[in-house]
């Protein structure tokens, strides 16, 4: 009888509590992956986002600790255009803005002059035309979650805006967003002459294009910061806090999964103090008599593992359906995510089952032979 073979046989022999041991890891498992693949897809998803837009750079409040945090000047936007190197910049308002149906949708006001409403993949309907006001676009997304179309009305912060257009972004955050003229997003918010971020595009034309001497052109108009939608985001202070309690939490969850091949071996450990006896009297080394309990552990580890890694998928799939949030976010877990939480799972669970092994070895033969 090899190993693997007798510590499938222990399993059956007490399959409640080594089914529930499973379980335990199981959804210990599945809970680190969907919770970090989570994470970092929101981060992930608005980095797209933002590149979708055509952004070379993305100019912000300086000291701003988040992309929501900071507010600019309107009149800057021109500043930023004017500067060497730049070839167009647009200045955009945008906050989660309350809704009719109790939900709160990413909104995004431009100006009638911004190169950004020439970009909008429409599915459906138009733009606004210069000086149009009260009239709004919809993301896919958004105009699902709020059941809306063309010719509808969509209430946002108090106000009612007629939908005239339904976009069809690719990024999914995007088609999320509700876009609506400046002029009317600052009113309602109580924001006159403000914009939270200025996107911008530098001139590709004579080749090479230093960035950083635009960045610094840019930063010297004064109190602004100039960065790539990477450097936004990994300077940005709610995704640092995001992916902290993430991975703590994955930790906590993972380590509990150990502790469940922890209680589980140590129970059946004393249970079988005869049968281990009985290995070490007919020759079986400690090495050996260790092996068997370890990989009484892996085996329990490896099931709840897949299981685990099932789980993430099913949540991944099932995400997209939670009302509010799942029309903003989905997330898929990452091969390199999958390895790195199988992994620390694997070698926490082989740590948990190392104390009953050890305690296994310490008996004396004789001594546990008596035990009944």
């Amino acid at each position: 009888m090899n190993l693997t073979t007798l510590a499938l046989r222990n399993l059956r022999r007490r399959p409640v509590r080594a089914a529930l041991s499973i379980l335990g890891i199981t959804l210990s498992v599945g809970s680190a992956l969907a919770l970090m693949s989570l994470s970092h897809s929101i981060k992930d998803s608005t980095r797209a986002g933002l590149d979708e837009m055509g952004d070379d750079l993305v100019v912000m409040q300086k000291g701003a600790s988040d992309i929501f945090g900071g507010f600019i000047a309107q009149d800057m936007v021109a500043r930023v255009a004017g500067t060497a190197g730049v070839t167009r910049a647009a200045g955009e308002l945008f906050m989660f803005a309350p809704t009719a149906q109790d939900r709160n949708v990413l909104t995004q006001g431009w100006a009638d002059t911004s190169y950004l409403w020439k970009k909008v993949p429409l599915r459906a309907g138009r733009v606004p035309a210069p000086g149009e006001h009260d009239v709004a676009v919809l993301g896919e997304g958004a105009a699902a979650a709020l059941e809306k179309k063309l010719g509808d009305d969509v209430t946002l912060l108090g106000a009612t805006f007629k939908v005239i257009g339904i976009a069809n972004y690719t990024a999914i955050i995007n088609r999320g967003l509700v876009l609506i003229p400046l002029a009317d997003l600052q009113q309602i918010s109580s924001r006159p002459n403000q914009v939270t971020m200025i996107h911008v595009n530098v001139d590709r034309s004579a080749g090479a294009v230093n960035l950083a001497q635009i960045k610094s052109a840019i930063e010297a108009l004064g109190n602004l910061t100039a960065s790539t939608a990477n450097e936004v985001l990994d300077k940005d202070r709610n995704f640092a806090i995001l992916d902290a309690v993430s991975l703590a939490i994955s930790l906590i969850a993972v380590i509990m999964g150990a502790i469940y091949v922890l209680n589980a071996l140590v129970m059946a450990t004393q249970e079988r103090t005869r049968e281990i006896g009985i290995f070490a009297a007919i020759g079986w080394s400690r090495r050996r008599i260790m092996a068997s309990i370890v990989v009484e552990g892996i085996v329990m580890c490896l099931i709840g593992c897949a299981l685990g890694l099932l789980v993430s998928f099913g949540a991944a799939f099932a995400f997209p359906y939670i009302p509010a949030i799942g029309d903003l976010v989905s997330f898929t877990p990452s091969p390199l995510l999958i390895a790195a939480t199988l992994a620390a799972a694997f070698g926490l669970c082989v740590l948990g089952a190392l104390f009953p092994a050890w305690r296994a070895i310490r008996m004396l033969p004789a001594e546990a032979l008596r035990r009944i």
